[in-house]
């Protein structure tokens, strides 16, 4: 009896590491192929079949194209030019989001209104709108209504944009790391003299920092892979980033796989070095607020 139960412990063992394994094959195979695309020549794309290991012929001729190559039109210079709005984009975005996000979450968290947990899920159910249905009523906003404010094709839209679709998460966030606070550290505040807004910034968003940390890493990373918001309401070049970058690669006549997947490897390093470095903050960040206490 004892050694059945062994071996159905070591087979169960075993299994959970094959079913570990084919999952983490299908997870980075994508990125593999991504990226040995990237080192293949052009005609190395379009033959087949396809090698499944760099071949002597790979190179870092496309990343090169990308990094030394500075001229006005070229590559290089489109590829900067979209790291730049991106970087400024979600750079913005993230700024915007934590300063009028935590002064809304901490405003229902210490508000007596009726009915804030209802307001709480209405600015929450905003996220859950796709940003596709949205599309044509923002452009016809923007170029139609507000035509006078030259908002269309600048990096201040993308900016309204996608702060008004990552801001109510934030709040819901932040009001949980507010709620998790105990209001007696902020009343000992105001009674040693201290305004709100004082204790506001000296007392809960120190304590609130995980929380901070997680809902900024979050929006920046939601800001900085969007594409369709760039496609319609930035296609002449002066806010697109770069998944539009990355699309602009693409032609009618001719699809350079190897310049799109390093342009491609290029837009993900930064998501991927943020999870690698700042991935436990994030999931610390989503939970230590779960708990009021």
């Amino acid at each position: 009896m004892k050694i059945a139960r062994l071996r159905w412990r070591e087979t169960s063992t075993l299994l959970r590491f094959v079913l570990l394994g084919v999952l983490l094959v299908w997870t980075l195979a994508p990125l593999y192929f991504l990226v040995l695309t990237s080192i293949k020549t052009y005609v190395g794309t379009i033959t087949y079949p396809q090698a499944w290991l760099p071949t002597s012929g790979d190179s870092m001729a496309s990343y090169l194209l990308m990094w030394l190559h500075y001229a006005p039109g070229s590559v290089s210079y489109r590829f900067f030019y979209a790291l730049r709005n991106s970087l400024i984009a979600s750079s913005a975005t993230t700024i915007v989001n934590l300063i009028i996000g935590s002064a809304a979450a901490y405003a229902l968290a210490r508000s007596r209104l009726r009915h804030k947990n209802v307001l709480t899920m209405a600015f929450l159910a905003s996220n859950l709108l796709p940003t596709v249905s949205l599309i044509i009523p923002f452009y016809v906003l923007t170029v139609g209504y507000l035509s006078s404010l030259h908002l269309y094709d600048t990096n201040t839209l993308l900016v309204i944009l996608y702060t008004s679709f990552s801001l109510g998460l934030v709040i819901w966030i932040m009001r949980g790391y507010f709620d998790s606070i105990p209001i007696e550290l902020e009343e000992s505040a105001r009674v040693d003299g201290a305004t709100r807004m004082a204790a506001l910034v000296r007392i809960m968003l120190p304590l609130a920092t995980p929380g901070l940390i997680a809902t900024g890493l979050l929006t920046f990373l939601t800001s900085w892979d969007n594409f369709i918001l760039p496609l319609v309401l930035g296609p002449d070049q002066s806010a697109y980033n770069l998944p539009f970058f990355i699309y602009s690669l693409n032609g009618q006549y001719l699809h350079l796989n190897n310049e799109i997947a390093a342009g491609g490897v290029m837009a993900a390093l930064p998501p991927v070095l943020i999870i690698l470095f700042f991935g436990r903050h994030i999931v610390s960040g989503l939970t230590a607020g779960s708990v009021k206490g």
